[in-house]
């Protein structure tokens, strides 16, 4: 299943105060559940921000240890089009 039209559509939200803690909040909370989440991933765009672009590719962190989003250094503030994605035990990882 493709969820295309919901990272085109997130991208594109001004971003909360505490989105980062809500989003990492919800994936540790699945993950104490012993769900499929098994990290977080940051995905960013071609068009990134300097910032993002020094972040280790698909780099996957627990949530307690991931960056947080928007960084500090980012150009773009509330407006950054990065986003936490969760990582599914039934994912391919590298």
């Amino acid at each position: 299943m493709s969820f295309d039209w919901l990272d085109k559509f997130c991208r594109q939200l001004t971003k909360s105060p505490d989105y980062a803690e809500k989003t990492l909040a919800a994936y540790q909370l699945g993950m104490k559940a012993k769900g499929s989440i098994t990290g977080v991933v940051i995905q960013v765009e071609a068009d990134c921000c300097d910032a993002a672009r020094r972040l280790p590719a698909e780099r996957i962190y627990l949530p307690k240890d991931a960056p947080r989003i928007p960084l500090t250094d980012c150009s773009r503030g509330n407006r950054c089009s990065c986003v936490y994605r969760p990582l599914m035990s039934y994912q391919k990882q590298n």
